[in-house]
């Protein structure tokens, strides 16, 4: 005889798991042990935390909250907030140490209790998630910050772009400055006289791969960082931003629409936000990999900019990007604006060399190889010389001599396996 099972009536039923009435479905699946503890996010969080900061810990839970990886964020946060809140009370002293309004002295005596602690852990895994396009409030149990708690965290993106250790930016810059050469120091100095006159400016560094464009835009951050003034560092992908202290996307951080027209502004530069504060502090301007961009990306940002820079000065509205100093960086002979379906004809309209904004750029090169400046020999020095004319060839497209766009090359025989 086939036993008689009763099931549930109703959704209250759905949720009750050893007679407790549960709040919700995933909740009354964690009890029967359907879904994960999430355990072993809490141990990966703590593993982290013996190499990793606590800005870094917040950008790891703030990534596992918008995948949608955590069962239970609540109990993650419970467990983990204070290592994820364990930089919070030095970033404050270090932020006080850099407003001039405020005595020093006071830096020595601050203290936070468990509940700011815990707020501007939070407000940073906030921003995180706004700046993706989510939010804390999307998450069922998690504690959503009090924005303006407390005067010294009016505005986290100022905080968190003068957030950084100014003595050893300092020692940092020093180095740099010692390792430049000639062509790093001509495009160096004349970025810095404009940045430091307030003069504003649009340049182009234009330099193939390993041409030292990297090292160039982390000496300019240290020299401006370690005086206490805000560089905003953008780059066209992911993998070009993570190479410079602070980089983000251009996207994320401007708020720039990826299916762009000539009518597109930024969506994130709104009047009154945290953003505008920023830009308008902001001393220079770096975008990394600007070649592969749309020119209405840049375009877009001009405008943005003309429009908050105007209430400072009506002026601003006449000159390119509201008088910022920007800085964009890169190669024309790597990969331009991916265009669906278009011509060659059409897809060198698209580039930044094709904007109106061009017209104001200032050109600067670097042409030399760092990689082959420092070559172990002689015969190493040269071999990479070699190859890297050989590159530039091919880019340029007179590699294997004259031709209408098809040509068969060589290739060395120390690439052939």
């Amino acid at each position: 005889m086939l036993n008689h099972v009763k099931g549930p009536k109703c959704f209250e039923d759905i949720r009750t798991v050893n007679h407790f009435v549960h709040p919700t479905f995933r909740e009354a699946c964690y009890a029967l042990g359907l879904i994960g503890d999430d355990r072993e996010y809490i141990v990966a969080i703590n593993e982290a935390a013996d190499w990793g900061s606590g800005f870094y810990l917040r950008n790891l839970f703030a990534t596992l909250l918008f995948c949608g990886t955590l069962s239970i964020p609540s109990k993650v946060w419970d467990e983990t907030w204070q290592l994820l809140s364990d930089d919070i009370l030095h970033r404050q002293r270090t932020v006080l140490n850099n407003q001039d309004n405020i005595a020093t002295f006071l830096t020595t005596d601050l203290q936070l209790t468990d509940e700011e602690l815990q707020n501007y852990a939070l407000i940073d895994i906030e921003n995180y998630l706004q700046v993706n396009g989510s939010s804390l409030r999307r998450f069922k149990g998690m504690p959503f910050p009090d924005m303006s708690a407390t005067t010294h965290h009016r505005n986290s993106l100022v905080m968190n772009a003068v957030s950084y250790d100014r003595q050893s930016l300092s020692e940092e810059h020093e180095i740099q400055l010692s390792s430049m050469t000639n062509e790093q120091r001509l495009v160096y100095n004349e970025v810095m006289e404009v940045a430091l006159n307030n003069k504003g400016g649009v340049f182009f560094v234009y330099g193939y791969g390993r041409t030292g464009k990297t090292f160039l835009w982390r000496a300019l951050c240290a020299c401006f960082r370690s005086k206490g003034d805000i560089v905003v560092a953008v780059a066209s992908s992911g993998i070009a931003a993570t190479l410079i202290p602070g980089g983000v996307t251009a996207h994320s951080r401007f708020g720039i629409s990826i299916n762009v027209t000539e009518d597109s502004i930024c969506s994130r530069i709104k009047p009154d936000s945290d953003l505008v504060e920023l830009l308008i502090r902001a001393k220079l301007i770096i975008w990394n990999e600007a070649p592969m961009t749309h020119r209405h990306w840049f375009e877009a940002l001009d405008k943005s900019l003309k429009d908050v820079m105007r209430v400072l000065d009506v002026g601003n509205a006449e000159l390119p990007f509201g008088g910022k100093v920007v800085v964009f960086g890169g190669d024309f002979r790597q990969t331009l604006p991916v265009v669906s379906k278009g011509s060659r004809a059409r897809c060198f309209l698209h580039p930044l060399c094709s904007s109106y904004l061009w017209s104001f750029c200032k050109v600067l090169r670097l042409t030399k190889n760092m990689r082959s400046q420092v070559g172990s020999s002689t015969d190493n020095v040269e071999e990479l010389q070699k190859f890297s004319k050989w590159l530039l060839e091919i880019g340029d497209g007179i590699a294997g001599g004259e031709n209408d766009g098809e040509v068969d090359l060589e290739l060395p025989a120390d690439l052939l396996i």
